[in-house]
């Protein structure tokens, strides 16, 4: 078969996709990343790409799971789960956080409603009282 007529190798596809999610062109780099993968499921190297041209932050997790199945000890996908779940660990406790002040705030307007309300209760019951006497 002449060179033209061959068709491209693993390595070739997966240097385009490269090209393509450092040209942010994603979505395209990402149907090349998925025929890699659905190939060769244990294709590290598109799983790692993938994990950068994903939507979301939990796909990329899912994608760099994958790579350290395949390589347990890979450097750049335990840096950037690492990285991704100190972000995700900063998100969770930014919510605890806002979740405590809404709570703390709902508790306050609570106790000031049921202040008004017994302050509006007293004052009628001492005008009735008044009105008795």
């Amino acid at each position: 078969m002449d060179e033209a007529q061959r068709p491209p190798s693993k390595i070739d596809r997966l240097l385009d996709a490269i090209e393509l999610v450092e040209a942010n062109r994603k979505a395209e780099a990402l149907v090349i990343l998925r025929d890699l993968i659905r190939e060769d499921a244990d294709f590290a190297d598109a799983w790692l790409w993938m994990s950068i041209a994903v939507d979301s932050a939990d796909k990329s997790q899912v994608c760099l799971e994958n790579v350290l199945r395949i390589n347990p000890r890979h450097p750049m996908a335990l840096a950037a789960l690492a990285r991704l779940r100190a972000a995700d660990a900063a998100s969770q406790r930014r919510r605890e956080r806002l979740r405590a002040r809404r709570d703390l705030f709902i508790g306050a307007l609570w106790t000031l409603t049921m202040l008004l309300l017994f302050a509006i209760l007293l004052s009628s019951v001492q005008r009735f009282w008044a009105s008795l006497g």
